[in-house]
């Protein structure tokens, strides 16, 4: 199987021996962060209260004095010096776009082409120019719709902007206009695929590029033989975009190009061995926002040997898991803290906990509430389902269960799925 050429367009490491490789990543990373300690004060005073000055870098490695910065200490960080914790490297004005996330953590938008790197992982799934593309993640304040967006219009695509929901109506859409590519979770991708099939719809979907959740082995064999379309999944994420992606071997996931990832020991902080799993730390190679060893919560372990495809990225073997309390539901990252603040507007609710389950394809999310006695179940249970859609942007359905059904000290989410 050969690397399909035109996507050193898109990726122009491709095809690079590994030593080539690694002394362009050294040099971007001296680079961005010569930027950071230039124009961002919270990046400068990383590098000052670490010993570290940027003129001593020569590779990723050089690094390590900085520590980690944490995915979940962001919020934090950003609060202490709004918008951005005093990470972005340029003025608000020179942006495109800000996005809020669940956290809330604050994501900015450079201006530019394909500003997150996602065009070599929809190249990779099999997206050409002149294909309809429907892209159903949000538009709405996550980054998700428009990230995907952006790389479409380079790759010469047209887009639909399905964003979320909806099912019947994108389902009609993507019949209608001749979609040739879809774009999403893959629980949406599948539940519209299956929309399709009932209504007996006849499409032209031939490809999919999801991200967002976890890809089972046997969800991406039914949209393969059951619906004729070829999925492929990438890992990205609202704070870096781009990180990783698949090649059509499906033998792991190709690391980007907009990115330089370690895999730590999330207890050591020290580089793990080949093979291991390790927390996947990420420096943004792409100024003006100077995230320099970001840590992401997530688990990954390096993939051995050559891909099949010929591209000569390094890969990672998948996403294992989670490092952090915080867990993702549906594509977007909850933290306890937050499930704190949709409860602080009912004081009727005692105990509570959300419950993460995926009997089929998908995640499915209960919160389960212990209700002071005096106070309606029901309307409790209510107040609790609309807070929890507003603070979190996810439909949860409501379990009222006895007082003492939720033990002291329990976690505030508890991740009880099961994957292949």
């Amino acid at each position: 199987m050969a690397v399909d050429r035109t996507d050193t367009l898109f990726d122009p490491t491709e095809g690079l021996p590994p030593d080539a490789r690694a002394r362009r990543e050294s040099e971007r990373l001296r680079g961005a962060a010569a930027a950071a300690y230039a124009h961002a004060p919270a990046a400068r005073k990383r590098f000052d209260d670490s010993g570290l000055h940027p003129d001593r870098i020569q590779d990723l490695r050089d690094l390590a004095p900085l520590g980690v910065l944490r995915k979940d200490t962001l919020p934090q960080v950003q609060a202490a010096a709004p918008p951005f914790g005093g990470l972005l490297g340029a003025p608000v004005a020179s942006l495109r776009r800000i996005y809020a996330s669940p956290g809330p953590i604050y994501d900015p938008e450079a201006r530019g082409e394909d500003p997150w790197g996602l065009a070599p992982a929809l190249h990779a799934a099999g997206f050409r120019p002149g294909d309809v593309a429907l892209v159903t993640f949000s538009f709405h304040l996550t980054p998700a719709g428009h990230m995907m967006d952006a790389a479409l219009d380079r790759l010469g695509c047209v887009v639909i902007p399905g964003g979320t929901g909806n099912t019947e109506v994108q389902a009609r859409a993507a019949a209608d206009l001749g979609a040739t590519g879809i774009v999403g979770t893959p629980s949406f991708v599948l539940a519209l695929l299956e929309r399709l099939q009932a209504l007996g719809l006849r499409h032209h979907l031939d490809v999919a590029l999801v991200s967002g959740e976890p890809l089972p082995t046997a969800l991406r064999h039914q949209v393969r033989t059951v619906h004729g379309v070829r999925m492929t999944q990438t890992y990205a994420t609202a704070d870096v975009g781009l990180i990783a992606y698949e090649c059509p071997a499906a033998q792991g996931l190709h690391l980007s190009d907009h990115v330089a990832v370690e895999l730590l020991d999330p207890e050591a902080g020290r580089a793990v061995p080949p093979g291991a799993a390790g927390e996947v730390v990420v420096s943004l190679l792409e100024p003006p926002y100077g995230l320099l060893r970001f840590g992401t919560g997530d688990l990954a372990a390096a993939a051995p040997g050559p891909c099949p495809c010929g591209r000569t990225a390094p890969r990672l073997t998948g996403i294992l898991g989670r490092v952090g309390d915080a867990v993702k539901i549906r594509g977007l990252f909850v933290h306890p803290s937050e499930v704190d603040l949709v409860t602080l507007g009912v004081p009727e609710v005692g105990r509570y906990q959300i419950v993460v389950t995926r009997p089929g394809d998908r995640d499915e999310a209960t919160i389960r509430v212990e209700v002071r006695a005096g106070a309606d179940p029901a309307a409790v249970g209510a107040r609790v389902a609309a807070a929890a859609q507003e603070r979190l942007r996810l439909r949860l359905a409501v379990e009222v269960v006895p007082p003492g059904a939720i033990a002291d000290g329990a976690p505030r989410i508890l991740d009880a799925r099961h994957w292949e």
